[in-house]
C-alpha cells in the first residue's frame, strides 16, 4: 500500500522534474497534474519550505532549487511581500484614527517579525 503524503510526492515530483529555475512550473500546471486547487499549492509550498526543503518560486513557477543563489532569490521574494504586508498592516493602523472610538474594548494586537540575521 502506499502511504506517501500528498507533500512528499509533490516533493518528489518537483526533485525529478523541476530542478533548478530553468525548469520552474507554473501553478496552473501543478493544479493540473495534482487535480487541486492554487491555494492547496500555496499551501503545500509554504509547508515544504517550514521543513527545511529548498522549493523556490519565481515569476517562472515553482522549482527545486539547484543552488544556493536560487534560495536566496526566493528569500529575497519573501521579504519583499513581508515588506509589502507590513505597509499595508500600517496603513490599515492609520486609518483606525478616521473612526470615532465607539467605546468598545477591541484592541489592536500587534505582531512582530523578528528576521535572524
Amino acid at each position: 500500500m502506499d502511504h506517501v503524503s500528498i507533500n512528499e510526492k509533490f516533493l518528489r515530483y518537483l526533485k525529478r522534474n523541476h530542478t533548478g529555475a530553468g525548469k520552474a512550473s507554473q501553478s496552473k500546471s501543478l493544479e493540473m497534474r495534482f487535480q487541486m486547487s492554487g491555494r492547496k499549492i500555496r499551501d503545500i509550498v509554504n509547508m515544504l519550505r517550514c521543513e527545511g526543503h529548498p522549493v523556490c518560486s519565481d515569476e517562472g513557477g515553482y522549482y527545486y532549487a539547484a543552488n544556493k543563489s536560487e534560495i536566496l532569490g526566493s528569500i529575497c521574494q519573501l521579504n519583499s511581500r513581508i515588506e509589502k504586508i507590513a505597509e499595508a498592516k500600517n496603513g490599515l493602523i492609520r486609518s483606525m484614527s478616521c473612526f470615532p472610538d465607539s467605546g468598545s474594548d477591541a484592541k489592536l494586537q500587534i505582531w512582530f517579525v523578528n528576521v535572524k540575521g
